[in-house]
């Protein structure tokens, strides 16, 4: 089957006219064709409005972020017509609302979308949540970062007309696009599934997996042709296909994209990939293919498995969730921590990586959790304060989270005497929720413990919602495994800033800003900043080892610490320097986790349960 009867599969032609769609909906148009200053134009038909005032809204924070991004600062030249084209009177209330006064009279509303990827404002949008305007290249149209919606009518349906470059292709995980000539329709129930559905256009390099019932599209925006859609579709079915193993032979959606941007220079934005329901948007720097894909296929493997959480499973936060003061879920262990544990526990359960590796894997997130994060903070409260009080602890689901999900793991498996597993009480809780039917956020534990023992409740009073630190060598030791705890010490270092490589410049860049430590955060690093000097002394091209090692060797602490960097901001460039008063770090060291060679029967039972197929 052709990839364009796959995704396009209700392409119809009614004499060059479109169907007509439901006059309560909004009725979005986009043209492409038309781009000023990386700006384009967007129209809104609003649905028949009742009411003396309303408030028009762009998201101020997204699902699967956990970051206020207010995505309000895009839009510029905001106007409010009645049917004869008159401008009706309103007042921005914030950056990301609209109040319009005689909105009974309200029929169209149009303003200008800048793109995220240049925006200097503010706190930078992280590449794959934002938008690209890039006129004859490409364009990434995260609907978050083009179309609003009038408060309180969030469930009524969209439809979205966009007029296309004549030789661009639109790869989405939409089920029904209308295509006439230029001009492509997509059709939405609810605000929420706009969001849910980026889009990405450009010249097409695309490939598709076909992994039982499911069709899987890649679709790749590489400039200089580093990275291709089959070079990747080879890479990705091997796992694609044990992560559908996994689940049980089947995947739970018809359909699933991976839209792909590389950049050909580096931008002032965080990188990596964000999940959606049915689809998953990367960011990356551009690099020969050979290199990038283990790094693509670990990323892949935790996205995909977003298909079970929060597709399949998740809280009412999640799904009616309020763009503009959202109401966090505390089960981000859930979301993200059992996902980023399936990620890496497929792959050793179906042979792709070692059982050494699987666990070499597991220490080092041991390793960054007791480094970066506080250990006794209680998961659910990290959870619950990830957008404020808790925002620097957030990297912590992507490693504690995955800990817990692995000792909730052997836990079960140790309850069962093997016979139940983490993946079967997700799916059985799946089973008794699914896409649209939510728990309620305080009776998860409860149903958990339903479906299996009291026990279970144990482990979460201590270690999800309580305080004490997960019990490591009692967890591997179920399963046979040695465990010697890390020992730390106090070291000097940067601020735990995240650090890439700017290859035009050949300066070090920051790409991260969200693990600083209390050192990092009194610096005031930014992304997009690049070093030229720490202490005074410019930073080398290679041999970095050294360098800071002869940096380090020189200070004590207190002393005042001075990094240069290079920041552009406002279209310009100039030269920052960063000072706070520097301090040590303590630092964890990787703890020691080996399989024993003496174990008892019960103890090869349970690591052959959990690692072998």
């Amino acid at each position: 089957m052709s990839l364009k009867s796959i995704f396009l599969t209700c392409s119809v032609l009614l004499l060059g006219v479109f169907s007509l769609f439901a006059t309560s909906g909004y009725r979005y148009s986009v043209d492409l064709t038309r781009v000023v200053d990386d700006r384009v134009s967007v129209t809104l038909e609003v649905p028949p409005v009742d009411k003396s005032s309303v408030c028009f809204r762009f998201p101020k924070v997204i699902p699967g972020t956990y970051t206020t991004y207010d995505f309000g600062r895009v839009v510029q030249e905001f106007k409010a017509l009645d049917q004869h084209g008159q401008a009706l009177p309103f007042i921005r209330k914030d950056v990301n609302t609209w109040k319009i006064r005689d909105a009974d009279k309200l029929k169209t509303i149009s303003y200008w979308v800048d793109d995220t990827y240049d925006l200097t404002e503010g706190k930078p949008v992280a590449g794959m949540s934002g938008t690209n305007i890039e006129e004859g290249k490409n364009f990434l149209l995260n609907g978050h970062g083009f179309f609003g919606y009038i408060d309180g009518l969030e469930e009524l349906p969209i439809q979205i007309d966009i007029l296309r470059p004549a030789s661009f292709y639109g790869s989405s995980a939409y089920p029904e696009v209308q295509t006439v000539g230029s001009r492509d329709r997509y059709q939405a129930p609810r605000y929420s599934y706009v969001v849910d559905m980026p889009i990405m256009y450009n010249q097409p390099d695309t490939a598709t997996i076909r992994i039982g019932k499911t069709d899987v599209l890649i679709s790749v925006h590489s400039p200089n042709g580093l990275v291709q859609a089959n070079y990747l579709k080879e890479k990705y079915g091997q796992l694609l296909r044990s992560q559908a193993a996994y689940l049980g032979g089947e995947l739970p959606v018809e359909r699933y994209a991976f839209l792909m941007y590389f950049m050909s220079e580096p931008l002032p934005i965080g990188t990596g990939a964000l999940e959606h329901n049915y689809s998953s948007v990367y960011c990356l720097p551009e690099m020969d293919q050979e290199v990038l894909s283990p790094f693509l296929v670990d990323i892949a493997a935790h996205e995909f498995f977003h298909i079970l959480t929060p597709l399949q499973l998740h809280s009412r936060e999640i799904h009616d969730f309020d763009f503009h003061d959202p109401e966090m879920s505390r089960h981000l262990w859930l979301y993200e921590g059992v996902t980023e544990y399936f990620a890496h526990h497929n792959q050793v359960r179906s042979g792709l990586i070692s059982e050494a590796e699987f666990l070499k894997r597991m220490a080092g997130k041991i390793q960054d959790s007791k480094t970066r994060y506080t250990d006794d903070l209680a998961f659910t409260r990290l959870s619950k304060g990830c957008l404020d009080k808790y925002a620097h602890e957030y990297g912590n689901v992507y490693q504690k989270g995955a800990l817990i999900a692995m000792c909730l793991d052997l836990e079960l498996i140790n309850w069962s005497n093997g016979t139940y597993r983490l993946i079967n009480l997700l799916a059985d809780l799946a089973r008794q929720y699914g896409p649209e039917r939510p728990f309620r956020d305080r009776d998860l534990v409860r149903d958990i413990v339903d479906l299996t023992h009291p026990r279970i409740g144990a482990f979460f009073t201590a270690y999800v919602t309580g305080q004490t630190p997960l019990d490591y060598a009692y967890f591997f030791n179920l399963a046979g495994v040695g465990y010697v705890p890390p020992s730390d010490t106090m070291v000097y270092g940067l601020g735990d800033v995240q650090l890439g490589m700017n290859q035009e410049t050949g300066r070090l860049v920051v790409n991260g800003v969200y693990q600083l430590n209390e050192f990092g955060r009194a610096l005031g690093y930014k992304e997009g900043d690049e070093l030229i000097s720490i202490q005074g002394q410019p930073l080398p091209s290679s041999s970095f080892g050294p360098y800071f090692k002869g940096i380090f060797s020189q200070v004590r602490e207190g002393d005042r610490f001075e990094v240069e960097v290079l920041r552009k901001e406002g279209g310009s460039a100039r030269e920052v320097r960063l000072v706070a008063p520097i301090k040590r770090v303590r630092v964890v060291l990787t703890p020691e986790v080996s399989f024993r060679k003496q174990t008892a029967d019960r103890q090869m039972m349970i690591r052959n349960a959990w690692l072998n197929p």
